[in-house]
């Protein structure tokens, strides 16, 4: 039985100005959050890896993990990101300290069991409150370290022989674990895993932040039609354009229809440098929040030598 929880707080993220594990989302920071829904749960062992001391302020086991690992579409290539994952010989539930979990998520992850390794993440058809276009890796549950271990140092070995199309992260690695084919793609995901489809995402981007909490109700979003044509440089912040004329990049033109938070419908709204309102509001929208989807696993029924007597006899007699 794993009962023993690890917080993975390590790497180098040069875009944020703290680690992105302490982001605040809907007041509250991602490593919080997750430390306060395992107690819920019922788990008490938890620590965090990680080589910043600033993660200290928890109150949890601090394993001091030196991983300076940085993503090879940053252009830098240092440390390996398998190094995340704490080196141990005890079962352990691994927890990616950058996402922002779902309560029923966590009571997934916490009461499925495994005598192996389990791989928990988001796969198509995603929930509508989920904001990524793209699977994420939420948690690993280990009790077989010795399996881990091998499958790392396999994945690596593979790496060098360039049996992967990208720089190897958890995705080529479960596929190494479960023995599927290597050439992991957007969307390719043979090898089974559990799936969490809820608003349960990891944060990458800022803007994450803001997506996530335009869903879950902490930003308030409104409909809004142009009444002139202009160009709105923050053009990436709304949703759901309604086209009236031609699109143009950038531009939006009278009768378009889109979506956006509060803070922005009051700038289009004459809060701007020059006072000059170009929308009209067509309704505050409320918070769409469903209840979390947790794919399930189907039951596999194992046939024994007397339940196949019986299968065979009710057959004959029909």
């Amino acid at each position: 039985m794993v009962s023993k929880y690890i917080i993975m707080c390590g790497g180098n993220y040069k875009h944020w100005e703290t680690p992105r594990h302490l982001s605040i989302v809907m007041g509250e920071e991602l490593v919080a959050r997750t430390i306060r829904l395992l107690r819920e749960n019922g788990i008490t062992d938890i620590s965090i890896s990680t080589h910043n001391p600033v993660f200290e302020k928890f109150g949890v086991p601090i394993l001091k993990h030196d991983n300076k690992f940085e993503a090879r579409y940053f252009k830098i290539e240092e440390g390996n990101w398998f190094n995340c994952f704490y080196p141990t010989e005890e079962p352990v539930c691994y927890m990616f300290g950058d996402v922002f979990y779902s309560n029923e998520a966590i009571k997934t992850i916490v009461n499925t069991e495994t005598d192996d390794i389990e791989f928990f993440g988001s796969r198509p058809p995603f929930a509508d409150s989920y904001i990524k276009d793209h699977e994420e890796p939420f948690a690993l549950k280990v009790a077989n370290q010795k399996h881990l271990r091998e499958a790392i140092e396999k994945t690596k070995e593979l790496d060098k022989q360039g049996a992967f199309w990208r720089q190897p992260i958890m995705w080529e690695l479960w596929t190494v674990i479960k023995g599927t084919p290597l050439q992991v793609k957007k969307g390719e995901y043979p090898a089974e895993y559990t799936v969490i489809n809820d608003y349960t995402c990891d944060i990458d981007w800022k803007q994450d932040i803001i997506n996530l909490e335009m869903i879950l109700g902490g930003i308030k979003m409104v409909k809004v039609e142009a009444i002139e044509p202009f160009t709105l440089g923050r053009f990436n912040e709304i949703r759901n354009i309604q086209r009236k004329s031609i699109e143009t990049p950038g531009q939006l033109n009278v009768g378009d229809i889109f979506e956006c938070d509060e803070e922005l419908y009051e700038y289009l709204n004459g809060k701007n440098a020059k006072g000059k309102v170009v929308v009209k509001l067509i309704e505050v929208i409320p918070p769409k929040v469903e209840l979390p989807k947790v794919e399930e696993k189907p039951v596999v029924k194992k046939t024994t030598k007397a339940t196949a007597k019986k299968t065979t006899k009710k057959t004959s007699k029909k």
